[in-house]
C-alpha cells in the first residue's frame, strides 16, 4: 500500500489545498492530510478547528484521513508508514523553499520521497494568508474556500478575530 502524506498548517484550508488533496488521493492508496501544530505561529483556527474543517471538506474522498501532529514531519511520516510527502507548488519561489525541505527530509529519513504537484492554474495565486486578509476586510471569499470554511471565517470575523 502506497501511503502519502500532505503536511501543512491549513489555516484555513483553501480550494487550492483541496485541489492538491483530490489529485494526490487519486495517485496513492491512502493520503494522510497532516495538520501541523506550529508553535512558532499564532493560527486563526485552533488545530481542532482546522482538522474538523478539513474532515468536512474531504468527507467524500474515501482514502483521505485527516490528523494533526506536532514535531518533525518525517517522524510523523515514519510513524504512519508514509513513504511519500506531497507538496504543492504555486510559483518558482515556492520551489526554492520546498526543495530545501525535501532534501532535508530525505537526509533525516532516507526512505521518504517528495512529490511536487503544480497547483492548478486556477488556484496558483491563492494562499491561506490571502484568504484571511480578504475575510478580515469583509470580502466575499466563497470562490476561494468551501461553504463550511467560509462560515467559520465569518464566525471568526464576528468575534473580531479575523
Amino acid at each position: 500500500m502506497r501511503i502519502a502524506m500532505y503536511p501543512g498548517s491549513f489555516d484555513p484550508v483553501t480550494r487550492g489545498h483541496l485541489d492538491i488533496i483530490k489529485r494526490s488521493a487519486r495517485m496513492f492508496d491512502k493520503l494522510i492530510v497532516a495538520v501541523l501544530i506550529n508553535s512558532a505561529k499564532t493560527p486563526l483556527f485552533s488545530v481542532e478547528e482546522r482538522v474538523a474543517l478539513l474532515k468536512e471538506c474531504c468527507k467524500e474522498i474515501p482514502n483521505v484521513e485527516v490528523r494533526s501532529f506536532n514535531g518533525l514531519t518525517v517522524n510523523f511520516a515514519q510513524a504512519n508508514h508514509a513513504s511519500v510527502m506531497v507538496r504543492g507548488l504555486r510559483a518558482v519561489t515556492d520551489f526554492e523553499d520546498e526543495i530545501q525541505l525535501a532534501h532535508t527530509n530525505h537526509a533525516l529519513l532516507p526512505g521518504i520521497e517528495t512529490v511536487f504537484l503544480a497547483t492548478s492554474l486556477e488556484w496558483s495565486f491563492l494562499s491561506s494568508t490571502i484568504v484571511r486578509e480578504a475575510a478580515h476586510y469583509g470580502q466575499d471569499v466563497s470562490k476561494f474556500v468551501t461553504p463550511n470554511v467560509e462560515a467559520a471565517l465569518q464566525a471568526k470575523r464576528e468575534e473580531g478575530r479575523v
